[in-house]
């Protein structure tokens, strides 16, 4: 008997969804509290009657009509049928089978009227069980033949697999069980797809009780329990209440006397809660038979009484009446409806018949007419093509005269091109030419004045051999400035004139940097400065080796100019992913953070060195724009009394990088 039961998983799976049903029926209410008229409303009414449908058919049939009554009020014809379903449902459970037929043909008029195929499925299929309750086998087997029908054409699974379970209980009632079981196990597939567990219990249901008919009880109880599990957990009194009655049916059938009669008072006890006076009198029978097979008469006649009581209630013969008279008075309304179209198509016919008449009329009086202008455009042609030709000529001196214009506007566009540029260029030469006799006639005429001055102070005065030492030391150090300063503008003239490009190649900076230091180095050991080399080898920039060889000279000679006696020098060099850092770093007297901003400016500031040594304020100035041209930066940070450290930046050679390692690698 322990093989019969279901697995315990299944048991605590369902658990979940009973917990998750009435969070849902608890989430429709609340939902229903905040909505307002409109269809969502219409929506939430129908969900709550669907959840109640076989648990309190009281509750379903309220929801039902107050979705109906506000469908109707939106006029929303969708939400209107689905609601009018619903009550044919809740009203079937209830056995009140008149008022669901009804219900489901008002449901059908709706769907066919808005060819709603999900309408038209679920009006079927609630029709199909409606006149198989009422043993009209023939009637049933049509609608649900037709919901099958609309439902696969349509992909509509959920509506498609209660027609396929209508379809097996008409089967079982025709005594076909094969054909039955094979619906049933249709429609179970279906359902497990969906995920529709009240569908679900509903086929399992069936395919339990189908057993008893293929006479194998025993295999029918785990489809059974499984159902009842299901309906248990979803809290589905009414299925709960038949799925008790068939296992107790099952028993009965194995002569299990006991397990009979504990699951048919189950079914009875149940069956007096959900007040269907169908449901209470099927499960008095049931009661009956068992009591009478234990020979305990006594309960037999007191649950046969109770059959009696509640099937008297049911009147299913004025019901039979009623609903007979509802499918004649649908069939009637159908055909009537039938005839007003025959009629509407005889009519739309005789109009087109009309149409056609009028548009062969109008197209003979067309024809007459194109006729006539064909005639009148024939004479008009010549002149027409007369004109043309006229025309034609015209506009080929036309088009003649447009060319020769756009090329004369070309050719004012390339010379307007070209002028600009040379008023550019110009412009450009202008200020050059500025510059540098501003620097000619300010600071090149000084020197030489000096120079004027000490010949003749030496002319109209004899002097001593320590004072000619001290004047020639003096005109020593002017020449020194000025020849910088010459040096200086013939470099930067050069990178002015035209036809004075860059010269961009992969460039080490270990040498290059290595051959200013021994330049720059007397000058160094003349102050007892120590210049210190700290470049890494294997370092490539991409640049111009003049310009570079100036800024590297110019940023030495300065460092040294303003370093103390004994002070120190450092080159130092840094590499980023596409850039490279170049720094000179001195110990000497530094700069003043007001003076900062004037440097690499055109206002060519200047100071004396830590041995009195003049500038000519060019170096910076230029250093910046050799940089610039080079696509690079230059910036300095200084601190008084500390030092300055003037840093530049240049383009990283990343290919040349590359090719020198693996050039070292094949060396090795």
């Amino acid at each position: 008997m322990k093989k019969l039961w279901p697995p315990l998983l299944f048991l605590l799976m369902l658990a979940v969804d009973l917990q998750a049903q009435d969070k849902l029926t608890d989430s429709l209410h609340f939902a229903l509290s905040k909505a307002a008229n409109d269809t969502s409303k219409v929506n939430i009414y129908c969900s709550l009657s669907k959840q109640y449908v076989l648990t309190d058919a009281k509750k379903a049939i309220e929801h039902a009509t107050s979705a109906r009554v506000l469908a109707k009020e939106l006029n929303f014809p969708k939400g209107e049928a689905k609601a009018l379903n619903l009550l044919g449902s809740s009203q079937l459970v209830l056995g009140n089978y008149n008022l669901a037929l009804n219900a489901n043909f008002d449901a059908l008029k709706i769907g066919e009227r808005t060819s709603d195929t999900s309408i038209i499925v679920d009006s079927y299929a609630g029709l199909g069980i409606m006149y198989h309750k009422m043993n009209d086998l023939e009637r049933a087997i049509k609608y649900c033949t037709d919901a099958a029908f609309y439902a696969q054409q349509s992909g509509y699974k959920s509506g498609l697999a209660r027609a396929y379970n209508s379809i097996g209980v008409l089967y079982q009632e025709k005594k076909e069980y094969k054909k039955a079981l094979l619906y049933y196990e249709k429609s179970a597939k279906l359902e497990k797809e969906i995920g529709d567990q009240r569908a679900l219990g509903v086929a399992l249901l069936n395919i339990g009780d189908l057993h008893l008919y293929l006479h194998d009880p025993a295999g029918g109880l785990p489809y059974l329990f499984q159902a009842l599990s299901i309906t248990e957990a979803i809290q589905n009194k009414m299925i709960e209440v038949t799925t008790l009655k068939g296992i107790s049916k099952l028993y009965l059938a194995m002569n299990e006397l006991q397990e009979a009669l504990r699951y048919g008072k189950r079914s009875y006890e149940l069956a007096l809660e959900t007040n269907s006076n169908k449901k209470i009198a099927e499960t008095a029978q049931l009661l009956h038979q068992i009591y009478a097979r234990q020979k305990n008469y006594e309960q037999a006649y007191a649950y046969s009484v109770a059959y009696i009581e509640y099937n008297s209630k049911l009147d299913l013969d004025k019901q039979k009446q009623i609903t007979a008279e509802t499918t004649a008075k649908y069939e009637t309304e159908k055909k009537e409806l039938e005839n007003l179209k025959l009629k509407a198509e005889q009519k739309r016919q005789a109009m087109a018949i009309l149409h056609q008449r009028v548009i062969l009329a109008g197209g003979v009086i067309i024809i007459l007419l194109m006729l006539g202008l064909v005639l009148v455009l024939f004479f008009s042609r010549k002149r027409i093509k007369e004109a043309h030709l006229k025309l034609q000529e015209v506009n080929s001196h036309v088009q003649a005269k447009n060319v020769k214009i756009s090329r004369q506007k070309a050719e004012i566009l390339t010379q307007s091109k070209v002028l600009r540029k040379q008023n550019e260029q110009l412009e450009e030469h202008s200020q050059f030419k500025n510059k540098v006799f501003s620097i000619i006639s300010h600071d090149l005429r000084a020197p030489f004045l000096s120079v004027k001055g000490i010949l003749k102070l030496v002319e109209r005065k004899s002097m001593s051999e320590k004072e000619i030492k001290h004047i020639f030391s003096l005109l020593s150090k002017d020449m020194d400035v000025s020849l910088t300063m010459l040096n200086n503008l013939l470099i930067w003239s050069k990178t002015q004139m035209e036809g004075s490009s860059l010269q961009l190649q992969p460039l080490e900076l270990y040498p290059i940097i290595e051959e200013n230091i021994q330049v720059a180095s007397p000058h160094a050991e003349a102050k007892q400065i120590r210049l210190q080399h700290e470049v890494e080898p294997a370092l490539f920039a991409l640049a111009d080796k003049e310009r570079l060889n100036f800024v590297l000279r110019n940023l030495l000679m300065n460092a040294i100019k303003f370093t103390h006696e004994g002070g120190i020098i450092r080159v130092k060099a840094s590499s980023s992913e596409a850039a490279l850092s170049i720094s000179v770093i001195d110990s000497g007297k530094g700069i003043a953070a007001a003076d900062l901003p004037k440097l690499f400016t055109d206002q060519r500031y200047t100071t004396l060195g830590t041995a009195k040594e003049k500038g000519t304020g060019l170096g910076l100035m230029l250093c910046k724009e050799f940089v610039d041209n080079l696509k690079g930066s230059i910036t300095v940070e200084s601190e008084e009394g500390i030092g300055s450290t003037f840093t530049f930046t240049l383009p990283k050679s990343v290919i040349v990088v590359a090719e020198k390692q693996h050039q070292d690698l094949l060396e090795v």
